[in-house]
């Protein structure tokens, strides 16, 4: 890897050839970028200060054989930045008359630009920098945003007349980065970015697994199941939370997949996929056309399953795919997608496929109040599918060794024990509490269904102020009250939060709410969970751990051990 401050011609290098994958995303920029984008050059130009455009990573392209072919590099990041740029220079030269600037600075030696866009822009683009935009380019590209850009530039030529091209041929830098053939162009770009926005596995991976000549493959396979309509582009560039990340569900979607393939002593993980997959398609006699169709259909049941949108829509109580989606984005255990994707493809009973994902749920769950660690999930579950645990008892089989930490299931009398004990974290509780309201409430009887996750809050019912209004009590009762009140027992779902003046009242005041202020009368009715208990005229320790261990109980049959299960 090399690295150093490059300026627009070193960039631009008469004898080297840019490409931009072929099938990377099209040109996204839009007014406010071009705007802000004219302001800058305006002033750099007017005050002759360096102006700072970013970074742009380039990888040598390699043949076949692994071996540098001429300078051909693949702009790995920056193609928004270089295509504005090509785009600018193009209306500034013609506007001050200098069009052989324009042809000296980006265009080869041949004449040939410099370059070279994608497949779904290469024609607009090269008929912006042509001289060739003509009403049939534009009925041939309808919406698109280089012709946009073109004439946003355009329309603005009495502004480009005052902007000094070769003052911004010396001001305007990068920072580039060139890689060998040999290097990771995805670890690169997410170590430089401390965004932590990273390049995704998606726009690498289309790239590897599909040639510049397999453009009817891609459109049967990855346009038509990623890219096919704005919906589809929606929910796979969704950013969801991974442990202590965030990535689009396409790598979600990418790494569940390549678990599926994997064989035995295989590690993939998230963070090396785009490297993970390369050596997978490397691998001997790898099909690539049968792993396009393959890895298309099996996205079509990822998508029509997993769907995080459940957190905001009241999920199917008797549907196990539905609660594991709530439970697992709810708790961000994504870990757990590769098996769940493996059981909805490789278990083709609806009964025996069922009766796994509700095991899942109930691992999850029971490990979750016992507070058992979730680190060793991806692994764990990666084994299920390298194993191929398609049944209830073999799963069942599996988890029931005690002796493995991360993979046993806690006991009855742990989850009892631990359900009225635990203290969890308010994200865990809600979504513990709401899986067991969704699974012992029954709306027929309710004037109000049950919403999504996402619409209730957590309440303490004991508030962590109790010492304004719940009386003064000695100092070591103080601090047992202390711990009482993070017990499940204490804590409730709201259907909206209460007024901090209702939150901390006494308890009669935080039923009923004071004036227009509601309280929990209002905000949990029609909540099986709490429903009884507040018609208690004392809300005390004793109070939270009654409502504990009936939660306890409840719990023991929603989440039986598989024993009990059978």
């Amino acid at each position: 890897m090399e690295a150093g401050k490059r300026n627009i011609t070193d960039i631009f290098n008469r004898a080297r050839t840019l490409e931009l994958p072929f099938f990377q995303r099209t040109y996204v920029w839009s007014d406010e970028n071009w705007e802000r984008f004219m302001e800058d050059m305006q002033a750099t130009a007017s005050a002759r200060r360096p102006y700072f455009l970013g970074s742009v990573i380039q990888k040598q392209r390699s043949t076949s054989s692994g071996q540098p072919m001429g300078d051909v590099r693949t702009v790995v990041d920056g193609q928004q930045r270089l295509t504005t740029l090509a785009l600018f220079f193009k209306s500034l030269s013609a506007a001050h008359g200098m069009e052989a600037l324009f042809d000296g600075t980006f265009r080869g030696f041949t004449n040939q630009l410099i370059l070279q866009h994608n497949h779904a822009d290469i024609e607009a683009f090269e008929a912006v920098l042509n001289d060739q935009v003509t009403p049939e380019v534009r009925e041939k590209n309808p919406g698109s945003q280089i012709l946009a850009a073109h004439d946003y530039f355009e329309a603005r030529r009495g502004e480009l007349v005052g902007i000094d091209p070769l003052a911004l041929l010396q001001l305007v830098y990068f920072v580039g980065i060139d890689l060998g053939p040999e290097e990771d162009e995805q670890q690169i770009f997410d170590t430089i970015n401390s965004l932590g926005v990273a390049l995704t596995t998606a726009e690498l991976l289309k790239n590897e697994l599909f040639g510049r000549n397999d453009l009817d493959l891609y459109n049967k396979t990855w346009r038509e199941v990623f890219e096919a309509d704005p919906a589809s582009r929606s929910y796979w560039g969704r950013l969801v939370t991974a442990g202590r990340s965030r990535r689009e569900m396409h790598d979600l979607f990418l790494q569940s997949f390549l678990a599926m393939q994997s064989g035995p002593g295989d590690d993939f993980r998230v963070d090396h996929l785009f490297e993970d997959y390369k050596r997978f398609l490397q691998g001997d006699g790898k099909d690539r056309a049968g792993i396009a169709h393959e890895l298309a259909r099996t996205a079509r049941l990822y998508r029509k399953n997993v769907r995080v949108e459940l957190l905001d829509e009241a999920p199917d109580p008797a549907s196990p795919i539905e609660r594991l989606n709530v439970l697992l984005f709810g708790l961000n255990t994504t870990t757990v997608l590769p098996y769940v994707l493996f059981v909805l493809r490789a278990v083709d009973e609806p009964a025996e496929r069922d009766r796994v994902l509700r095991l899942v749920e109930t691992f999850i769950v029971r490990r979750l109040i016992c507070r058992e660690t979730s680190k060793n999930y991806n692994k764990l579950f990666t084994s299920l599918v390298r194993n191929q645990t398609t049944t209830y008892d073999a799963l069942a089989a599996r988890i029931a060794h005690v002796d493995d930490a991360g993979a046993s299931m806690p006991t009855d009398e742990a989850f009892t024990h631990a359900f009225k004990q635990t203290h969890l974290t308010n994200a865990q509780a809600r979504v513990l509490l709401y899986l067991l309201e969704l699974s012992i409430r029954d709306d027929a009887h309710h004037s109000t269904a049950l919403s999504g996750l996402n619409h209730y809050s957590l309440e303490h019912l004991m508030p962590k102020k109790w010492r304004n209004h719940w009386g003064s009590i000695p100092p070591a009762e103080g601090r047992e009250r202390d711990q009482a009140l993070l017990k499940l027992g204490n804590l409730s779902l709201l259907s909206s939060s209460l007024n901090s003046a209702i939150r901390d009242a006494a308890w009669e005041k935080k039923k009923s709410g004071v004036g227009a202020r509601h309280g929990l009368s209002h905000y949990a009715a029609g909540l099986e969970t709490l429903g009884e208990y507040l018609k208690l005229d004392v809300w005390d320790e004793g109070a939270i751990q009654a409502r504990g261990e009936w939660l306890a109980q409840q719990a023991l049959g929603v989440w039986p051990s598989p024993n009990a299960a059978g």
